[in-house]
């Protein structure tokens, strides 16, 4: 899925094992439209909230109500500011 265009969301799962399954039904949206590889990573467990990357055309529609999912954010690469020591 590196080709595609993905955005990073956060969840709150409250019951059941936080998987692709579980963060997709709380999304609204198809397993298929996360990023498998990127997982679901936990952000505040004792919260029940956790962070997956959703493709940009899959993303759920705000509805004006608090959902239980807030996003898309930035996921910028992460790389070396200057040059790396040896």
């Amino acid at each position: 899925m590196t080709d595609v265009p993905m955005a990073m969301m956060t969840v709150t799962i409250l019951s059941g094992k936080p998987g692709i399954a579980r963060a997709a039904e709380a999304l609204g949206v198809s397993s298929d439209a996360l990023d498998r590889s990127f997982g679901v990573v936990p952000i505040d467990p004792a919260k029940h909230l956790y962070a997956v990357q959703v493709r940009e055309d899959a993303l759920p529609k705000r509805s004006g109500t608090k959902d239980g999912y807030d996003g898309p954010f930035a996921n910028p690469r992460i790389e070396p500011f200057g040059p790396t020591r040896r």
